[in-house]
């Protein structure tokens, strides 16, 4: 069924010279998936990718400048004024092994029958470049319906890749989505196949979601699903079975916001405060109270980079420290307090400690607690001015360094220099010694002194 579109984007504009050529030379092209469906509904286009019967070497011989990107799909690289566009040929696929990846796949002539193949019906819709919308499966309707709905039988598209049924999730907590109750029964059905999935798969996936508008949302579509604990790989039970009180099945709720619009507690709309992904994850690891070794665990398995995870585990690991002085109002300020609170940003750094303070500052405007804890914003407030009026938080700041140690004091590199340090920049840290060369000389012999 074709639909005339109102909708047209300014990128899709840009991209038309490829679409026209490709149609002077006698192929039809079309605007296909994701950038189809985000245009209609309204949303920021990222990629554009365009679907053509011309084969890939008709393609690269059309355009001057090109990149065999994945021959064996049929997908090429078109690069025109700079810009960059994924042209594939229409194709069928057949024959999945390991409910992954299709053994056959064969160049077809028709656009429907390359829609077919495609996981849900609102990203198997093509737009012409007179504007004329193809929708063969009904996507615009569950699109307007907030739906993800599969396209034909939803056994069938979730047996075939089952890294769809991480998808589903992704859409409907992003998009504030319901996911169909046919495509909600086929993935409990399914859900043991996850296991075939490669687990940085699932951990792009994963990641996406929550940078997305709706981590609470997917917080409680998996914990409902039970899918993550059907993984290749073990999860750790906190994170891949969290307690989140969420039975109903998100599919037969209110089509727009699965989950609530506020998510279900330990993990609400406080993480769609954050900004920064990371935050996010941190967040997540917070609110579910896991360790460190389990929030590293859990990254490690989901292939996440080195730097990721330890900034990750550094926040867990503060937040053991610092979470008793985020209880209550005027705690932050007794003295014991701020000593304790200027050790725990020295041993995590400011950068972590700073990130902790965006977190459960989040939770304490949206929620009041975060894993259990009450936070009170005053204290975090008061916390978060002690930080900002550190004088000095690395030793690299210090108005010394190890080798003026050494010369002044006739000692010797070594650990104790490091520990002289250390002690110094805890002194200027908590305003007792001001930061300068005589002042940090002075104390650093009376250290010395008293050892």
């Amino acid at each position: 069924m074709n639909h005339t579109n109102p909708y047209w984007g300014d990128e899709m504009e840009a991209a038309l010279p490829v679409l026209h050529t490709l149609e002077h030379a006698g192929y039809e092209a079309v605007f296909v998936g994701g950038c189809v469906r985000d245009v209609i509904a309204g949303r920021s286009i990222t990629d554009i990718d365009i679907a053509t019967a011309a084969l890939p070497d008709v393609v690269m011989s059309l355009f001057e400048r090109t990149v065999p990107t994945g021959l064996q799909h049929g997908t090429v690289t078109v690069i025109v004024d700079e810009r960059t566009y994924e042209v594939t040929t229409y194709r069928s696929e057949a024959d999945y092994e390991d409910y992954r990846r299709p053994t056959d796949v064969a160049f077809i002539a028709e656009l429907e029958g390359d829609l077919l193949r495609r996981d849900f019906t609102i990203n198997a819709m093509a737009l012409r470049s007179n504007g004329t919308l193809v929708d063969p499966y009904g996507g615009l309707t569950d699109l307007r319906r907030g739906r993800i709905r599969c396209v034909g039988q939803a056994e069938e598209r979730f047996r075939e890749d089952a890294l769809r049924m991480v998808r589903a999730v992704r859409f409907a907590s992003t998009f504030g989505y319901a996911i169909a109750p046919s495509a909600w029964r086929a993935l409990l059905r399914n859900r043991e196949l996850l296991r075939y999935v490669a687990m940085e798969r699932i951990g792009a996936e994963l990641d996406k979601m929550i940078g997305g508008a709706g981590p609470h949302r997917a917080a409680a579509l998996l914990a409902a699903s039970g899918l993550l604990a059907r993984a290749k790989e073990p999860l750790p039970a906190g994170f891949a079975k969290p307690d989140c009180g969420y039975r109903q099945r998100p599919a037969l709720r209110s089509g727009r916001g699965a989950g609530g619009a506020d998510g279900v507690p330990p993990l609400t709309a406080a993480l769609a405060r954050l900004q920064s992904k990371d935050d996010r994850w941190a967040g997540v690891f917070l609110a579910l109270r896991l360790s460190p070794e389990d929030a590293e665990e859990t990254l490690q398995r989901l292939r996440f980079p080195g730097r990721r995870i330890a900034s990750a585990r550094s926040v867990v690991m503060l937040h053991a420290a610092a979470a008793p002085l985020a209880a209550a109002s005027g705690a932050a300020a007794v003295p014991l307090a701020a000593a304790a609170w200027v050790d725990a940003v020295l041993a995590a750094g400011v950068e972590t400690a700073s990130a902790w303070l965006r977190i459960t500052r989040a939770f304490a405007a949206s929620d009041g607690q975060i894993g259990g804890l009450t936070l009170s914003s005053g204290a975090l407030e008061q916390l978060a001015a002690q930080l900002a009026q550190m004088p000095c938080t690395a030793v690299r700041e210090l108005a010394v360094n190890g080798s003026l140690l050494c010369a002044h004091l006739g000692m010797k590199p070594g650990p104790r220099t490091g520990s002289l340090l250390q002690q110094l920049l805890r002194s200027v840290a908590l305003g007792e010694t001001p930061n300068g060369r005589a002042a940090l000389l002075a104390l650093a012999e009376i250290l010395e002194e008293e050892r």
